[in-house]
């Protein structure tokens, strides 16, 4: 039987793989337009349909319509990596000549504005209610302040020691359900929001002691949730989070601004929304930090 051979719409950047490189895959985990695969050392590999925004350590693949991954891959099905074309039994993908999805955040920190990212607090605030209540999505933690009032009250402080950071990590890590808890995702956006801030000595000095706290409790979580965690630790994100910094401190206009937000939202069941509330608890961090400056 002749082998289905894909249309590469995309690759992120650390998915890219040199043309003499072999690797070994195999089937991690499958949903109807995302398939996950795991190499032996543990590095992650995410195939997405188009429908989905880049992603650092993913290959958008377009797949005949009706495709569904979860009926044509089966758990740790081999896939093989070899001369720059992605094969499995019934199917193969030429990355060569495919576009490479690259950041465009850090361009544009070059005209980084403090004022205009704390601005936008009050208008992202309320889309996120807004958006939460129309979609009936729910989180297991207050995305904001006293909101909802069920959910875990993430404790991140900026002006935290080591050891009420620890504790605080501790009760966000694995925290919720799905591939990806809701601590997690909260983590992942609060560590977006400070990236482009690590000049400031007081951000820098809190992100020097939440870095190790997130990475020493790694274990707690799923390896899904893991691999996207340890990423943020070194500063990549998705490409909606990617965008939604990037326009944030060039000052873009509200518009703009607001569909980034909801791009950011649209991820995953509640993923998304998780993750921007961190952002948002990471722009009140960045807040405390510019009103202590200024008495």
């Amino acid at each position: 039987m002749a082998l289905l051979t894909f249309e590469v719409a995309s690759v992120g950047y650390l998915a890219e793989h040199g043309p003499r490189e072999a690797l070994r895959f195999w089937v991690h985990s499958h949903f109807q337009h995302a398939l996950n695969l795991s190499s032996a050392s543990g590095e992650l590999l995410t195939l997405l349909s188009p429908r989905y925004q880049n992603l650092p350590t993913a290959i958008r693949i377009v797949t005949p319509p009706g495709w569904d991954w979860r009926h044509q891959s089966r758990p740790r099905e081999p896939v093989a990596l070899e001369g720059n074309v992605l094969r499995a039994a019934r199917w193969r993908a030429d990355l060569s000549g495919a576009p490479c999805w690259r950041p465009s955040a850090e361009k544009a920190r070059e005209t980084c504005s403090l004022d205009a990212f704390l601005g936008v607090y009050p208008a992202l605030s309320s889309q996120l209610i807004a958006y939460c209540r129309q979609r009936e999505v729910r989180s297991n933690l207050q995305l904001l302040p006293g909101w909802p009032l069920d959910g875990r009250a993430p404790l991140l402080n900026v002006a935290d020691e080591k050891s009420a950071l620890d504790a605080a990590v501790a009760e966000l890590i694995g925290f919720g359900a799905g591939l990806t808890p809701d601590g997690d995702d909260y983590l992942l956006g609060y560590l977006a929001a400070l990236q482009a801030w690590q000049h400031i000595e007081v951000i820098a000095a809190h992100l020097k002691l939440l870095r190790p706290a997130i990475k020493g409790q790694l274990h707690r979580t799923t390896s899904i949730s893991r691999h996207y965690l340890a990423l943020g630790l070194r500063g990549h994100f998705s490409e909606p989070v990617d965008h939604l910094i990037s326009i944030l401190i060039r000052g873009s206009p509200v518009l703009d601004i607001a569909l980034a937000a909801n791009k950011v939202m649209e991820f995953g069941a509640s993923s998304g929304v998780d993750c921007l509330g961190g952002f948002l608890h990471g722009i009140r961090s960045l807040q405390t930090v510019a009103q202590e400056e200024s008495r």
